[in-house]
């Protein structure tokens, strides 16, 4: 089975479309239009992630309320999405919402919907956060801290790295083989008292 990585799509959010349409100093992004960033997001995400794949998102997944939730979660083909969750994922509430004539729970189109994840992946022991972490559970043994948020603009440290779209120069998820390979080539970083 493969297993798959990213966080902050932002799907349908302007201002960091691109400079053309952000208000923003800089989008981040390059595209033209919200339509051209979601459309080439979507394709990308789609044409990595398959149907009986697993994808673990980590966070600010879609702007616009909760009718986008739903809208860009039927983009996807992946039916295993875990959703960490972000800063900008408020509308992602464990409640019906009424939408477009439409009645959904939120939580009810992901697999899972968490704050962080800690545990096994595989053989290999992660923690999982929207955010960037200097030490994070078991990382002074080894274990892998992925995060998004900064859209990478912030350096990786230790055994942490930002997955994030921005921070992928396809605007694509990680494949978990990728981030374990790039992690082999990395040194374990203690820097409280577990490092003496």
């Amino acid at each position: 089975m493969n297993i798959w990585i990213t966080s902050d799509t932002h799907f349908n959010h302007k201002n960091i479309a691109g400079p053309k349409i952000s208000s923003w100093k800089s989008g981040y992004r390059n595209f033209n239009s919200i339509q051209e960033m979601n459309t080439a997001l979507i394709k990308n995400i789609n044409d990595c992630v398959k149907e009986d794949d697993i994808l673990y998102h980590l966070g600010d997944w879609s702007f616009g309320g909760a009718q986008n939730i739903l809208y860009f979660r039927r983009a996807l083909i992946c039916k295993n999405i875990h959703l960490i969750l972000g800063n900008h994922d408020q509308h992602i509430v464990d409640e019906e919402i009424e939408s477009n004539g439409e009645s959904f729970n939120p939580f009810n189109l992901f697999s899972s919907v968490q704050n962080t994840f800690t545990g096994y992946i595989g053989k290999t022991y992660f923690h999982l956060s929207h955010y960037s972490h200097r030490v994070w559970p078991s990382s002074h043994k080894g274990s892998i801290h992925l995060y998004g948020h900064s859209h990478g603009s912030i350096p990786d440290y230790g055994k942490s790295m930002d997955v994030g779209v921005d921070a992928h120069k396809e605007f694509r998820p990680y494949h978990i083989n990728e981030i374990l390979q790039i992690m082999s080539k990395r040194d374990i970083s203690k820097i409280d008292h577990h490092g003496e």
